[in-house]
């Protein structure tokens, strides 16, 4: 990845830290985009600390203008938007019967809605170029329905599973669109990840639990490590993945419930 540039949306912490990580570990200038400033600059501090090049941006991508602003300003700096990696995301579990329309629009404008925007405002740089990778992140949930661990019922999770669902059609449809202009579009399905949005609305008891669970949905029988998702956008976000397109990637160490 030298002379790259990538783009990583919500990457202060977690999956998308490991990402930027692991890309600024190959030699690709990341850019850390995130709406939490403070924990943008700990990233970028990090990556540089370990002799990588990273900047930091603050941005919400459900906002059209505020995303175009990001990718204007490091197409002008770098002068090309190599990769985007579409990862900023939020859980917002409420019981099924109680959902208001106001957590739905969370979940969606940010899992959903700022995918579109993020995809929509890169590409026309990657058009230009000829030449771009564009990596969503979706989730096991996506792709079929689990029990809610805890007190909730499944219904709890279908704003977000939507969303994550429709990422994946929108990765095959962005595919199709940017496909003749040489820019790959794909996306990638992580199952349980240990990261910090695992005890963000959880009690320590619920937590344990909810590893517990998930660990024996898989048939490898334990939580991913957020490297080796970061290995699977690294590859589809690589030269060594430019025939493929359209695709999406499951990272869940064999999730059960999809098998």
């Amino acid at each position: 990845m030298n002379d790259k540039v990538a783009i990583v949306t919500g990457s202060g912490s977690g999956l998308g830290k490991a990402i930027a990580s692991r890309f600024a570990l190959e030699g690709a200038t990341v850019v850390v985009a995130d709406l939490n400033e403070s924990t943008t600059a700990d990233t970028v501090r990090e990556i540089k600390d370990a002799g990588g090049k990273a900047s930091g941006c603050k941005v919400d991508v459900t906002q059209q203008k505020d995303v175009g602003r990001l990718m204007a300003d490091v197409a002008h700096a770098h002068g090309r938007v190599d990769i985007l990696v579409n990862n900023a995301g939020i859980t917002h579990y409420r019981d099924f019967s109680s959902t208001s329309g106001a957590d739905w629009d969370a979940v969606l404008n940010l899992d959903l809605k700022g995918v579109f925007f993020c995809a929509q405002a890169a590409a026309p740089y990657m058009r230009r170029q000829q030449h771009g990778k564009i990596v969503n992140i979706s989730s096991s949930l996506g792709t079929g329905t689990t029990p809610h661990v805890g007190s909730l019922s499944p219904g709890a999770s279908s704003a977000y599973a939507s969303a994550k669902a429709a990422v994946i059609q929108l990765t095959k449809t962005l595919a199709r669109e940017l496909g003749p202009s040489g820019v790959n579009v794909n996306c990638v399905a992580p199952g349980f990840f240990l990261t910090p949005l695992t005890g963000a609305v959880r009690s320590p008891e619920e937590v344990e639990e909810h590893i517990r669970v998930r660990k024996s949905m898989a048939v490898l029988n334990r939580a991913g490590k957020t490297e080796e998702l970061a290995h699977a956008v690294l590859f589809l976000a690589s030269e060594e993945a430019s025939f493929i397109t359209g695709h999406t990637l499951y990272v869940d160490g064999g999730r059960t419930d999809r098998m």
